[in-house]
């Protein structure tokens, strides 16, 4: 009796860790792969060129940052001189303090961090940011949270709760641009 009750605790460990482990390696394949930190400062310094070298001294900016308010701004010489609405939790930016956001979110891109629930899952943070191809002003900035299994930790997370979720969540929309209109 002894023998059978080892017999199936070890299946049931057994198709557990099977389990386990086909649930990442399936994971692996949904996830998006993150760009590197080298191409994504590539791509902030080659749109932040191309804002500089046709530089818009006027211009009036609508964005939504986050999506649930809104924000128009006039902006002269990189200050804002007149706010039409600010239903934000934020002060108005510029185009340059557009720039300057996705630099900082990208400054931690290389610390890992546990996920919310604890350690059995580790993230990575940084900034994902979309361009205009003419002006190089960004269109939009989202925070993505690349998750993965933190194997030290999550043989004890397993035992005392059940196998966690390390899937990436999805990204979290920080501003769009609705529009970006020069003024003469």
């Amino acid at each position: 009796m002894a023998h059978h009750h080892r017999s199936r605790i070890t299946a049931v460990s057994l198709s557990l860790c099977v389990a386990l482990l086909l649930a990442c390696g399936l994971s692996i394949l949904f996830i998006p792969r993150p760009s590197s930190i080298a191409s994504r400062a590539q791509q902030l310094s080659d749109a932040r060129n191309r804002w500089l070298s046709q530089p818009v001294a006027h211009y009036r900016l609508v964005l939504q940052a986050p999506s649930w308010c809104r924000l128009d701004v006039e902006i002269q010489r990189e200050k804002v001189v007149h706010v039409f609405e600010n239903s934000c939790p934020t002060s108005p930016r510029t185009v340059t303090g557009l720039f300057d956001m996705i630099k900082q979110l990208d400054s931690t891109a290389e610390t890992i961090f546990c996920a919310p629930r604890g350690c059995e899952c580790t993230e990575v943070r940084y900034a994902t940011a979309s361009y205009d191809q003419q002006t190089g002003y960004p269109q939009t900035i989202r925070l993505r949270r690349d998750r993965q299994m933190n194997w030290p930790m999550l043989w004890s997370f397993v035992v005392a709760h059940g196998v966690p979720n390390c899937l990436t969540p999805r990204d979290i929309d920080l501003v769009q641009v609705l529009s970006m209109q020069p003024i003469s």
